[in-house]
């Protein structure tokens, strides 16, 4: 098969073969919306997996939406996500992600890449999960 000559059709068939290679492939970090994922994607930084789906339970329970989240008082924010790791800048990350998803997108998660990093605490890393 000749290789795509499209960024598109190579990234298509990229996403193919690794269908084809890994097809019970999931996300661990635990999210039931593409908020969710957002926000336990920047608390993932240098952080395990496993630790960030210890505190976003809490997290959603008490901000659930990023209308709610960019008003959350810091040291809230701070609190429940501390173990975590360099919670006073993922706190800022968190709450300026989400004032950001209101204030420009609606409070919806954009989906292009060129959007999201320019989210706070939102890198091509972050992004392309």
């Amino acid at each position: 098969m000749a290789r795509p000559r499209s960024p598109k059709g190579r990234a298509r068939r990229t996403h193919e073969l690794l269908a084809f290679e890994y097809p019970d492939a999931v996300c661990e970090l635990d999210h039931r919306n593409a908020f969710e994922l957002l926000a336990a994607t920047i608390l993932s930084a240098q952080s395990t997996d496993a630790r960030v789906n210890l505190v976003t339970p809490e997290l959603f329970r008490r901000w659930p939406t990023p209308e709610a989240l960019m008003v959350a008082p810091p040291e809230e924010v701070q609190e429940v996500i501390h173990s975590t790791g360099f919670f006073q800048s993922k706190t800022k990350s968190l709450i300026g992600m989400a004032t950001r998803l209101v204030e420009v997108y609606g409070g919806e998660v954009p989906g292009a890449m060129e959007d999201l990093v320019t989210l706070p605490g939102v890198g091509r890393k972050t992004a392309n999960v």
